[in-house]
């Protein structure tokens, strides 16, 4: 690993635990934050590449992007305090000045931002996005499923469906980069296919009726 990376890594994840104590244990608790940001991180690197953008600075955005999870008192604003996180970190560091503006752009961004200005501010929205969707979350959605009460589970299912049917259309704003649009289409029909699947075994729990 980059020295430097491991080093921004290090800061981001004790930051986590440390702001995130009261939420250990909770499912959505710092440790499920920090393996969130390295698969954002992953995602980041990969559309970089594809997209031809700058490397280091969608994974050192990555990376801060979700810093201030816990200290943040207005979800839509936490863009804005991750930045400030990443400035005051970067800046101590001797980054030069234009990485880090690009950097804490970039952060800013994920969120809350129509019409991010950057590659890079693209490549991490759109990064974002493809993980709340990836397989880890699939897992993560089966496991506070309500299997004792399969009406509320078919319920939950279906406004996922709907979520997702509305998600592709861009009614919450578009994917950025073409590999980014690909990648979601492929996790979208995962999603759809795996929920279509357990709504029809949740209305066939019943008993059969035929005749006799």
């Amino acid at each position: 690993m980059n020295k430097e990376i491991g080093e921004i890594a290090d800061f981001v994840h004790g930051y986590l635990v440390e702001t995130g104590k009261k939420d250990l244990q909770s499912v959505a608790g710092p440790e499920y934050r920090w393996e969130h940001t390295l698969r954002v991180a992953q995602r980041a690197v990969k559309l970089a590449v594809e997209e031809k953008a700058d490397v280091k600075t969608c994974v050192v955005a990555a990376l801060f992007h979700d810093v201030s999870h816990f200290v943040s008192e207005d979800y839509r604003k936490h863009g804005i305090k991750s930045g400030e996180i990443a400035r005051e970190l970067l800046s101590k560091k001797g980054y030069s000045k234009s990485f880090v503006d690009n950097v804490v752009y970039t952060v800013e961004c994920h969120v809350s931002e129509p019409n991010p200005k950057t590659a890079e501010a693209k490549i991490l929205q759109d990064s974002d996005t493809l993980d709340r969707f990836g397989y880890v979350r699939i897992l993560q959605f089966g496991k506070t499923a309500e299997l004792s009460n399969l009406k509320n589970l078919e319920q939950k299912i279906c406004q996922s469906l709907a979520y997702l049917d509305r998600l592709e259309k861009g009614e919450y704003g578009p994917m950025w980069t073409k590999t980014g649009q690909a990648k979601l289409k492929t996790l979208l029909d995962l999603n759809r296919t795996l929920q279509k699947g357990v709504l029809e075994e949740l209305r066939s729990t019943q008993i059969p009726d035929v005749e006799t």
